[in-house]
């Protein structure tokens, strides 16, 4: 799946030749057209795509990557067409691309102004961050300062595809990975990601995957463990499958213009059925008119193989330096996401990825995984603390309330005893009936909110713990209790060392919880053959905060 690409050094090129990627049998699944004709001769596909005419009612040949796999080379001759043509035909005549033509009004574009939550793009070993104030280009991540999304596009890399297994979902992973291997698609520089597992009839399972470059993802995963504000990591086939999930229900396509390429994920009810890239060579306008001529036919035969017609293309725009893209005149019309107008350098760029990554939702995420359950909890941690200090707020207004009306009833008293002594015992039954019991549980209550305020937030928490832990120590369960006296935490997990070192990996974290403060309430570990299970309860001390 390996192939060489063309990077190009100006993001924001109007757009590029089109080239799709090879890709084996195996990635795709139920998709017929492309298997059924693998045995014809490639100047078929080249016939239909340089043909100024074809004829109406003869098919159209299918080979596994259609008009983006030609190669570069100069057309053949070719013979006569014999009948009238077929519109889609024309998108690639030269003559298409008009230089003075307004194709931004065909596009449609929408333009958006709000503001968004920062995020990185690495592209072709670029970082670039985006922000409300534009698109600035960055060496490192550690001066960001604030937790944001990191995105990458791995251009690099085997690449993605669709797994047929006949095995149970729990083995599915294995299997494949299996299979990968033998293949040679996956070997000891690639990581195997698996984004979903769809049952299929006949007990067989789909397996939606990608290989990720070991070394470009393990040297971002160390980047996020020296960076204390977290952040989360998607590509841009995560994204694109995050965004189909979010599409919900129907069969949706969409497809990510970047600098050098086009990728696609097209699917249904939120499961992937086909996937792509296409490669683009060359930075004018008739390679971006190839590459969407290739996407147009491979989703026409996937509405073929669905047996259900796909509405539009929702196309997101990556960076461009030009709304005044090209647009082929497709029978399943593009539907652009909406952009935003940033500064880059000086100059004006367009990008839809601020309103695709917010849109993108923690199923899109290829890491890390704690990250996943970390993020919705700060999310939510604001409303908790706003609750708290409704709660506050009430509890000392009530107090104000209870300490300023006791004085008032003590000064009427005072002055009914004086004016009449002989009151004086009623008087004093009353001031007793009129003492408010809960003012003592009012007072707790703030007592409670205060030492609460003391204790750290969750994700203060989770990062000091992550950069306790060892890379051996595996968490497979997390706690956090609040109590008066601190942060009570439970970890259970295993030890993922040799039966005769896991008793001296554990004690070892255990002690470096000791030496960072923690007090250890209880631990066990737990070793065996099928694994070296833990559990460990540990208190943060309030007086710890700060350190």
């Amino acid at each position: 799946m390996t192939e060489d690409r063309k990077n190009p050094t100006v993001p924001g090129a109007p757009g590029s030749a089109a080239e799709g990627r090879d890709v084996p049998e195996l990635e795709l699944e139920d998709v017929s057209w492309e298997i059924d004709n693998q045995g014809q001769p490639e100047a078929k596909a080249d016939e239909v795509d340089m043909a100024p005419e074809v004829e109406a009612d003869q098919p159209e040949p299918q080979d596994e990557a259609p008009a983006a796999a030609r190669p570069a080379a100069a057309p053949q001759p070719q013979p006569q067409p014999q009948a009238q043509a077929r519109p889609a035909a024309r998108l690639v005549q030269e003559s298409y691309v008009d230089p003075n033509a307004d194709y931004s009004a065909e596009w449609g574009w929408r333009t958006k102004s709000s503001g968004f939550q920062a995020f990185v793009f690495s592209l072709h070993g670029n970082k670039l961050l985006f922000s409300p104030r534009g698109v600035e280009p960055i060496d490192e991540v550690g001066g960001i300062g604030r937790y944001f999304k990191y995105l990458t596009d791995y251009a690099d890399s085997p690449g993605m595809g669709i797994l047929t297994l006949n095995t149970e979902s729990k083995y599915a992973e294995v299997l494949a990975r299996k299979q990968l291997e033998e293949a040679g698609e996956l070997s000891a520089e690639g990581i195997l990601h698996v984004f979903s597992k769809r049952k299929l009839e006949g007990g067989q399972i789909s397996v939606f995957y990608e290989i990720l470059p070991r070394d470009r993802y393990v040297g971002m995963s160390e980047t996020y463990a020296g960076y204390p504000q977290g952040f989360v990591i998607l590509d841009t086939v995560s994204l694109l499958y995050g965004l189909l999930k979010h599409h919900g229900r129907g069969a949706h396509v969409l497809a990510l213009h970047i600098p050098g390429a086009i990728i696609m994920v097209a699917g249904k009810n939120g499961d992937v059925y086909l996937s792509r890239r296409y490669t683009l060579v060359g930075d004018d306008g008739d390679a971006l008119v190839e590459g969407i001529f290739a996407l147009e036919q491979d989703v026409a035969a996937l509405e073929k193989n669905l047996g259900q017609r796909i509405s539009h293309i929702n196309w997101i725009e990556g960076l461009t330096g030009t709304l005044n893209l090209p647009r082929p005149d497709v029978e399943i019309p593009l539907v652009p996401y909406p952009v935003h107008r940033l500064q880059h350098g000086g100059e004006t760029v367009w990008s839809a990825l601020p309103e695709a990554m917010q849109a993108a939702p923690m199923a899109a995420i290829l890491g890390p995984k704690e990250e996943r359950l970390l993020r919705p909890l700060e999310l939510a941690e604001k409303y908790v603390w706003a609750a708290m200090l409704a709660v506050a707020l009430v509890a000392f207004v009530g107090y104000s309330y209870v300490a300023t009306a006791k004085g008032e009833v003590m000064q009427r008293l005072a002055s009914m005893q004086s004016a009449n002594n002989a009151l004086d015992s009623q008087l004093a039954s009353r001031a007793g009936s009129l003492a408010f019991q809960d003012v003592t549980a009012a007072a707790q209550t703030a007592s409670d909110i205060r030492t609460a305020a003391l204790a750290p937030p969750l994700g203060e928490m989770w990062n000091y713990l992550s950069s306790l832990r060892p890379d051996y120590m595996r968490v497979d369960g997390l706690e956090f209790t609040y109590q008066p006296d601190g942060v009570a935490v439970r970890l259970e997990g295993q030890v993922e060392m040799d039966i005769s070192t896991a008793q001296h990996g554990f004690v070892k974290f255990v002690s470096s919880l000791e030496s960072q403060g923690f007090t250890i309430q209880s631990k066990q570990i737990d070793l065996g053959l099928e694994g070296n299970y833990y559990s460990l309860n540990a208190l943060w001390p309030l007086k710890k905060k700060g350190d």
